[in-house]
């Protein structure tokens, strides 16, 4: 049997369902732990384990189910977590970490017994293997996300009216976009003919959030850590090549030469501001510039209508939340699909495996394992952050080029359906649940 978690965070259940659909084909049991109702979930789990000998492992991401949750752990003398209900009913749990392992120190330092730990980077697994050698560690990358069987064919135009849309779309009605997708399969083959009446030039599936909001944490620190934090980010604004450990590792040490590994962990295990600040310096900047050199850039995510902008009727935006099937569907109506990496410099985001499994062209700024796995110019196009001045040109040609972009779309769609489903990410997964057979 294989444990899932949903309703904790939207898009990780949707992760969670793409890898439990796999699994279900291969006739295992799938239950899922409803973090809605966690307390009648956990007592759901323990009748199910205790009434028969059935085998079981929890797939889950960020550490959900593994953070102490009340409903999830007994307590100590001191009120403290103790024993899980994954050590009570011998669960192995697998832990895939969607985000760099600064955010979850508290997690990894208790950890259950049997974790496998899952990074979607590879900078990431070897930042685990530094600071917590007793905890196996596996590289696992992101995949791209297809619609499920249960999605709302609604999901794109969720918080907004049919008509802000169709003023979006340049008059046409937004039902172009659900272009016939087989549910539960990659988009399929089109027609050069077909592609180009894809209603999206150039399209970004991602929330904004205001650089001023996460200032706000930083500006309440004391002047001297304030100050220190602000440094870290200049080295980064200017050498965005650094993942975060190198990048803030020198200057810790500079400041604090006598830390021992523990300490520099938990160092930067009070850092995530910075990676937040970046991630969100690099992903604003690169819209605006787009945006006020007189790109059009569909933008599907909340807020984006609080970015300043010089040409803000260029970020044409749905103006509400956007779930993860909307941004499936967003993809199938793109022919570029824009990624910002949230400073995965080792890694992929899922937004440019799904962009290229809906057969849009992805634009990405690289990573070491990004240039690994595709070619610029053949399976998808790069940027560089160093250089985004020049992105403007970059699309404005590309997009007077079709026919090229669309050949970079049909190849990235072929290498993403042969390496980078969450199919092939499940059958890595199942070597490591430790299951016999199929259920």
């Amino acid at each position: 049997m294989i444990i899932f978690c949903e309703h904790a965070v939207e898009t990780l259940t949707y992760f969670s369902r793409q890898i439990a659909q796999e699994f279900a084909r291969l006739d295992y049991e799938i239950f899922w732990m409803d973090f809605e109702k966690i307390g009648l979930s956990a007592w759901k789990l323990r009748q199910r384990m205790q009434s028969s000998r059935t085998q079981a492992v929890l797939i889950t991401f960020n550490a959900i189910g593994l953070s102490g949750e009340e409903q999830l752990w007994d307590a100590d003398a001191q009120g403290l977590p103790s024993d899980s209900i994954w050590e009570q009913l011998g669960i192995r749990c697998l832990n895939i970490l969607v985000d760099h392992p600064i955010y979850y120190y508290e997690a990894l330092r208790h950890p259950v017994p049997d974790l496998v730990t899952f990074c979607i980077d590879r900078d990431h697994a070897a930042y685990m293997r530094r600071f917590y050698p007793d905890l196996q560690c596996v590289f696992l990358p992101l995949a791209g996300n297809l619609l499920l069987a249960d999605d709302k064919e609604d999901g794109a135009v969720s918080g907004t009216g049919s008509g802000c849309w169709r003023a979006a779309c340049d008059g046409r009605d937004l039902e172009v976009l659900a272009m016939p997708l087989e549910k539960e399969r990659p988009a399929p083959v089109q027609t050069l003919d077909q592609w180009l009446q894809r209603p999206y030039p150039l399209v970004f599936t991602a929330n904004y959030v205001p650089v001023a909001n996460i200032e706000k944490q930083l500006d309440a620190l004391e002047p001297e850590y304030r100050d220190f934090y602000y440094e870290i980010i200049e080295a980064f604004v200017r050498d965005p090549g650094r993942d975060l450990l190198s990048g803030m590792e020198g200057l810790l040490m500079r400041e604090m030469p006598d830390l021992t590994e523990a300490q520099l962990c938990e160092a930067m295990s009070n850092m995530p501001a910075v990676d937040l600040w970046i991630r969100t310096y690099f992903r604003e900047k690169t819209v605006r510039i787009l945006a006020e050199a007189g790109m059009k850039v569909y933008v599907f995510g909340k807020d984006w209508d609080l970015m300043a902008c010089k040409c803000p009727q260029n970020v044409i935006h749905n103006g509400g939340m956007t779930d993860s099937a909307a941004c499936v569907r967003a993809a199938a109506g793109a022919k570029l699909a824009l990624n910002t990496m949230p400073w995965f410099k080792d890694g992929a985001h899922d937004r440019v495996f799904t962009a290229m499994l809906q057969g849009a062209a992805a634009l990405t700024d690289p990573s070491i394992y990004l240039t690994e796995q595709f070619t610029d110019q053949k399976e998808l196009f790069y940027y560089d952050l160093c250089g985004l001045e020049q992105l403007p040109e970059l699309v404005k040609g590309l997009l007077k080029e079709p026919e090229r972009v669309y050949a970079a779309a049909c190849s990235g769609r072929e290498a993403a359906v042969r390496y980078h489903t969450w199919k092939s990410r499940a059958e890595i997964l199942r070597n490591y649940a430790s299951l016999p057979g199929t259920a």
